[in-house]
């Protein structure tokens, strides 16, 4: 049996294993990992441009922007 250390591995990387481990046993200890990680997108809702922000990052979280291809 071979075993990873999930401290190692990135958020990306964490939700990428944890799509190919659904449904088994294996996917409590990830979600417990990403439950240690504290939240990366922080968005007042004061902030004018709080809605193309959310959108960027909410996209960002599901794979469909890249972090390089943020805009900054």
């Amino acid at each position: 049996m071979t075993h990873l250390d999930l401290t190692s591995l990135n958020k990306q990387q964490l939700t990428a294993l944890l799509w190919d481990l659904k449904g088994t046993p294996a996917v409590h200890s990830i979600y417990q990992e990403l439950r240690t990680r504290p939240s990366e997108v922080t968005i007042e809702f004061s902030d004018p441009e709080w809605e193309s922000k959310t959108d960027e990052a909410l996209k960002q979280v599901l794979g469909i922007v890249k972090h390089s291809d943020r805009r900054t």
